[in-house]
């Protein structure tokens, strides 16, 4: 009996949760303003963990919407050597990274594909833009309402972006609340299985440019 009790809860719970489905179109055009949003809030703090071969990264600062610039205090779980840790700071073309604030910086160019830690930074700095995206492309678009979810007390809806061009699946989530703000990015980076995760938790003062990134 109380075998069956929990069959029948499982599959209860099961049919409650519903399926993913194409956008409607209200939802399309709040999906449509995430990055116009971003723009027009200017700075964001954030949190961050992203999955690397290394170890998973933990990024704590600030990115600028407008300026595609972002800068973080970055650490490496697990791991205690001299690189493990650091601060970072990058832009669309190039990122720097110093041990500590009194070290000189290390610049190179952002890798196009094989990093991980390289693609979240450049899609982090990529999701503001000065005019919304266009509704109806995403209406007829491959994204998708997922689920309503929570993150922290805040209620928000998740949707899948569009399919990238020959992708198996789509890399992007986007957790909005009610005003269309982004509250959460999840993202699925180079060969990685594991989510990297963003958290954006309010305006942030503006980043001071180092001297290498101008």
């Amino acid at each position: 009996m109380k075998r069956t009790l929990a069959l029948l809860l499982a599959l209860t719970a099961c049919s409650t949760t519903p399926d993913p489905r194409p956008l409607s179109i209200p939802e399309a055009e709040r999906l449509a303003l995430v990055r116009f949003s971003n723009y027009t809030t200017g700075v964001s703090a954030f949190t961050a963990s992203v999955p690397s071969p290394g170890g998973k990264l933990q990024l704590t600062g600030r990115v600028d919407f407008v300026n595609h610039l972002g800068n973080a205090d970055m650490s490496t779980d697990g791991r205690t050597d001299q690189f493990s840790r650091g601060l970072v700071q990058w832009n669309l073309r190039r990122l720097a990274f110093a041990t500590t604030p009194s070290t000189d910086w290390q610049v190179r160019d952002l890798q196009e594909r094989g990093s991980e830690l390289d693609g979240a930074l450049r899609l982090l700095v990529n999701l503001g833009a000065d005019r919304p995206e266009n509704a109806q492309l995403l209406l007829q678009s491959s994204a998708r309402w997922l689920r309503s979810d929570k993150v922290g007390d805040t209620a928000v809806d998740v949707f899948e972006g569009p399919k990238q061009q020959n992708a198996a699946e789509a890399r992007v989530r986007y957790w909005l609340d009610s005003d269309g703000k982004l509250r959460r990015l999840e993202a699925k980076l180079g060969n990685s299985e594991e989510l990297a995760v963003f958290d954006f938790t309010g305006s942030g003062e503006a980043v001071q440019v180092i001297p290498p990134l101008r």
